[in-house]
């Protein structure tokens, strides 16, 4: 029996100190008192957030031009590769030009004669042209009378038996020949003498007309055979090489315009009327995949398609992008933030400080004493890590923002302030 006294003492004292925890717990209404919860709490702070939508898609030209002659020949030189950046009207091939050439000297200088005849038929012969005029007439008329003679002595002879008709018939076409030669000879001199009518000087001015004309033609189909860039951009294939032969069906080049790139983003029917009320408003930060670590390069929303897709129910967004630098290529996949709403100094929580009670969205916050207490609260804009606090909160709030699960209002806490 004396063994077993000191374990009886100690058990009566361990269920001494048991009875007095339990009746301390018993301060109110003979029921136990809760623990103080352990939390961690903080106050709001300003700062800017923003309401977004994330999607990808793939960059793509503004603009893809495949490059053809417009003429048909061999091609000479091919003077770009694939990746060259190009200017609007850089020259890109030359194609064989030769004929091109000999067509546009033989129209020029077609055209300086009819300028020449118009100077004439406006200004009038020299003295000296007169003067040969003058004696071409007088040589011509001789020449007639020497034909008419030798035509009546063929007729005489003809008629005697003594000369072929075939002879005859040549005496009279030399005869008819040297008539129209005075003739012509006689307007000439008079056409001279008296100047160029109205109508002979309208004659010419429509030659010259004409002339200009088939020389810039010439000119133009002298152009042809130098193929040139129809815009700006780069050289995206050259399927062809030099030495082979061209129609006006055969492409030489094909050039893509990568400034500005565009993007097409499928988006949800459900923001279909935010994005259009919105349009060129929301701000778009595009990321390519291929350029990892890089700052966002900034878009513009440049179309919102006018349907919706029946089959995914999403339209398309139009985003530009401008592309200055060329680092950017068509083909790359990217990803894309419209960023619909922002605010640059908004009142901002956690969300896990975000809890509902009863229905209601609160928060809990620390007093009065070391109490917590709900508080309803309206939610703006949020993003993946916090939340815009439009009323009941001030800066000067302290918020819990973990231990806040099971709170409920009054509840005793141990606050551990961050």
């Amino acid at each position: 029996m004396r063994r077993r006294w000191p374990w009886i003492v100690l058990l009566a004292a361990v269920l001494g100190l048991a009875g007095y925890a339990a009746a301390r717990r018993l301060s109110r209404g003979g029921e136990p008192e809760a623990p103080a919860v352990p939390v961690s709490a903080e106050r709001p702070r300003r700062g800017p957030i923003e309401r977004t939508l994330a999607y990808a898609g793939t960059l793509e030209a503004s603009s893809r031009v495949a490059v053809t002659p417009q003429t048909e020949g061999r091609i000479q030189r091919i003077l770009v590769r694939e990746g060259d950046q190009v200017r609007a009207g850089q020259l890109l091939a030359r194609m064989e030009e030769d004929t091109a050439r000999l067509e546009l000297e033989q129209a020029e200088s077609a055209l300086n004669a009819a300028q020449a005849q118009q100077d004439r038929a406006r200004k009038g012969v020299r003295d000296e042209e007169l003067a040969n005029a003058r004696a071409l007439l007088a040589q011509a008329e001789k020449d007639l009378a020497d034909a008419e003679e030798s035509l009546h002595r063929a007729e005489r002879l003809l008629q005697e038996g003594a000369l072929a008709r075939a002879s005859f018939e040549e005496a009279e076409r030399a005869y008819r020949a040297s008539e129209t030669q005075a003739d012509n000879a006689r307007r000439s001199v008079q056409m001279m003498e008296q100047g160029a009518s109205a109508e002979e000087q309208r004659l010419a001015e429509a030659n010259v007309r004409a002339s200009r004309a088939r020389a810039d033609l010439a000119r133009l189909q002298l152009e042809f055979t130098r193929v040139r860039a129809p815009l700006a951009g780069r050289v995206a294939r050259v399927p062809i090489d030099e030495g082979n032969m061209a129609s006006r069906g055969t492409v030489l080049a094909v050039l893509v315009q990568d400034d500005p790139l565009l993007l097409r983003v499928p988006v949800p029917e459900p923001h279909y009327a935010e994005f259009s009320r919105l349009g060129a408003a929301i701000r778009v930060r595009v990321r390519p995949t291929a350029l990892p670590g890089e700052e966002a390069s900034p878009g513009r929303v440049s179309a919102v398609g006018p349907t919706v897709n029946p089959a995914s129910r999403t339209f398309t967004v139009e985003v530009s992008l401008a592309n200055p630098a060329g680092r950017l290529r068509a083909g790359m996949y990217a990803n894309v933030e419209f960023v619909l709403e922002r605010e640059e100094a908004a009142l901002l929580l956690p969300l896990r400080a975000l809890v509902q009670r009863a229905g209601r969205q609160g928060v809990f916050v620390v007093g009065p004493g070391p109490r917590a207490g709900f508080r309803e609260v309206e939610v703006g804009i949020r993003d993946d890590a916090q939340a815009q606090v439009l009323r009941a909160l001030s800066e000067q709030d302290l918020v819990i923002e973990e231990g806040n699960a099971f709170l409920e209002d009054g509840q005793e806490i141990a606050v551990q302030e961050r």
